[in-house]
């Protein structure tokens, strides 16, 4: 039987305040120190992002504390390496899982599957794909390896490209979309994006690599590297990728997925699931050997129908 849960609802007054802030707030009688431990180990979030001391919280959104995920049963799959050096490799993500661990999926995560399939402890993400989204996936060996790469991304000396379908039959051969991101502050889903004013400043180029009656083949270049960049951005334009239970259909639709009531994208024929997949990497070598290329194939089942 699992533990009681308390909870605590984030007011319009805590909205953007560190997570264990908040938490020695509503329970100052635990040291600062304790509630960082319990976070870690014991706390999670209604707008399904990894509790973390830092984390900011949410308006609107629940904290809960003492729930103990029901055990998972461990998933059998092998991860395919697709390339390796000193101090990182890269890996094809399977679409459906999880990057790291969140809410009840922790053993189950890509990194913790990885971890045990490669006998490492010390792998470290340095970069996210969302669940639903495909192909390459750094990962380093060691927390330097790891601040070398992830320095590499924030400073934009990482090159990534992404094959997506998308609805429709997209005007012209190539394009650009620069379109800032930010919350999207009309939703009542937390985790969503959308094009604002006072978002960052965000630019994808695209040009097309096949055309269906089903929809377009795109492959995309994104510059910078907002949270759901290339879905708003796609969305925005009026061809939103498909199989994307989140932009490109209502709210609603959303909420009946994630609450097990049935997935619309089955219903009418589309995807099982999102068709975006990154297809290429190119990164500089942590070691100082230069740049490397990786490409991931694009998975079986990936196609419009």
């Amino acid at each position: 039987m699992s533990e009681p849960t308390t909870r605590f609802v984030v007011g319009r007054g805590d909205g953007g305040k560190r997570l264990d802030r908040f938490l020695h707030e509503k329970i100052p009688g635990l040291s600062r120190t304790r509630i960082q431990a319990a976070i870690r180990e014991r706390v999670t979030l209604s707008w399904e992002v990894t509790a973390r001391p830092s984390t900011s919280v949410r308006p609107g959104g629940e904290v809960r504390i003492g729930y103990t995920p029901l055990p998972e049963e461990l998933l059998r799959i092998e991860l395919p390496v697709l390339a390796r050096g000193s101090h990182w490799l890269a890996v094809d993500k399977p679409a459906g899982i999880v990057v790291h661990p969140v809410n009840r999926i922790r053993e189950n995560s890509l990194i913790r599957i990885l971890r045990r399939q490669e006998g490492q402890e010390q792998l470290r993400l340095v970069h996210r794909l969302d669940r639903e989204t495909s192909g390459v996936l750094l990962v380093a060996d060691g927390s330097a390896a790891a601040s070398a790469l992830s320095r590499a991304f924030f400073r934009g000396s990482v090159r990534k490209e992404y094959l997506a379908f998308v609805r429709g039959a997209i005007e012209g051969e190539r394009g650009r979309i620069e379109l800032p991101i930010g919350d999207d502050e009309s939703s009542t889903i937390y985790v969503k994006r959308a094009i604002s004013r006072k978002g960052q400043p965000a630019r994808t180029d695209w040009t097309v690599e096949e055309r269906h009656d089903a929809g377009t083949l795109l492959r995309l270049s994104p510059s910078t590297g907002r949270r759901h960049q290339l879905r708003v951005h796609l969305a925005a334009v009026g061809h939103p990728i498909l199989g994307d239970i989140l932009y490109g259909r209502s709210d609603e639709a959303y909420l009946r997925m994630a609450r097990g009531e049935g997935d619309e994208r089955r219903d009418d024929g589309g995807p099982r699931r999102q068709l975006l997949h990154c297809a290429r990497l190119v990164f500089p070598d942590p070691d100082g050997a230069g740049e490397v290329e990786v490409v991931a194939p694009l998975p079986e089942g990936f196609a419009p129908g």
